[in-house]
């Protein structure tokens, strides 16, 4: 299992609006491969999902790239059962009326993010993106629900991808704590990657994979649309309270202006 060093730098907050505009073209190429992503975090007796990019301290806002977010749902899975949250429309985020507790986990998935159009050379490609996310308390295991999940399998620092239920091989994860320092490592054979957390304070996992399958879903409209390749982004997020003092969070990063 390889595990890189990884930091938010000042060029890459300055290439941040052409690497979203690169996603949303949907150029398949690994320059793209960790653009834009949603992820939730706890606030009062709420769960808020935001858009952006965590690492950055980048939220997209409304009007604006935030409304991409078309549909998005948040679920608390309890080893009792689960339990759909209502949401409301906020400034930079979409505010869930429910949290979990040390047992629980909270879900959120846009299951009609607008499909990407783009070319495959001179072919027409549209693809099914899916945002997704997961909150936990504090680590401990979880068992997977989202069709792309990250779950910590214990409190040492281990993690598990899935996709569709199985263990996923060899897929990129990147970490990145509140101030912008990250690593990066791949998951093994059984679909488990580890690393190490120095610093006090809140974390996001995010793991990206594509399916080359063609297929159809029902579009915000109610309206069936197909598509010829699927994009699934899902994060982690989740907080520790030991280890050293964590470096300042980068000041509050303009959202992106809709083209």
């Amino acid at each position: 299992m390889k595990i890189t060093w990884v930091r938010t730098s000042p060029a890459r907050r300055a290439l941040r609006g052409v690497v979203f505009g690169a996603l949303l073209a949907f150029v398949a190429r690994p320059s793209v491969i960790f653009a834009h992503e949603v992820w939730l975090e706890a606030d009062g007796t709420g769960t808020k999902l935001y858009f952006g990019e965590f690492g950055d301290n980048l939220h997209e806002v409304s009007p604006g790239y935030l409304d991409k977010l078309v549909r998005p749902t948040a679920t608390v899975i309890s080893p009792k059962g689960e339990k759909s949250l209502e949401g409301k429309r906020l400034r930079d985020a979409i505010a869930f009326a429910g949290r979990a507790t040390n047992v629980e986990s909270v879900i959120a998935v846009d299951l009609a993010y607008p499909l990407l159009e783009g070319k495959d050379g001179e072919k027409p490609l549209r693809t099914a993106w899916t945002p997704a996310a997961r909150h936990v308390p504090e680590l401990r295991a979880h068992s997977p629900k989202l069709s792309l999940d990250v779950v910590p399998t214990n409190g040492s620092g281990q993690f598990q991808v899935t996709f569709r239920g199985a263990p996923l091989a060899n897929a990129d994860v990147k970490m990145v704590a509140e101030s912008g320092w990250g690593l990066q490592g791949t998951t093994d054979e059984k679909g488990k990657v580890s690393f190490r957390l120095p610093w006090k304070g809140n974390y996001l996992l995010l793991v990206r994979h594509k399916d080359a399958t063609p297929g159809k879903r029902q579009s915000a409209q109610g309206l069936e649309e197909a598509f010829d390749a699927a994009s699934f982004a899902t994060t982690l997020t989740f907080a520790t309270s030991s280890g050293l003092p964590s470096p300042s969070r980068p000041p509050p990063a303009a959202p992106n202006k809709p083209k």
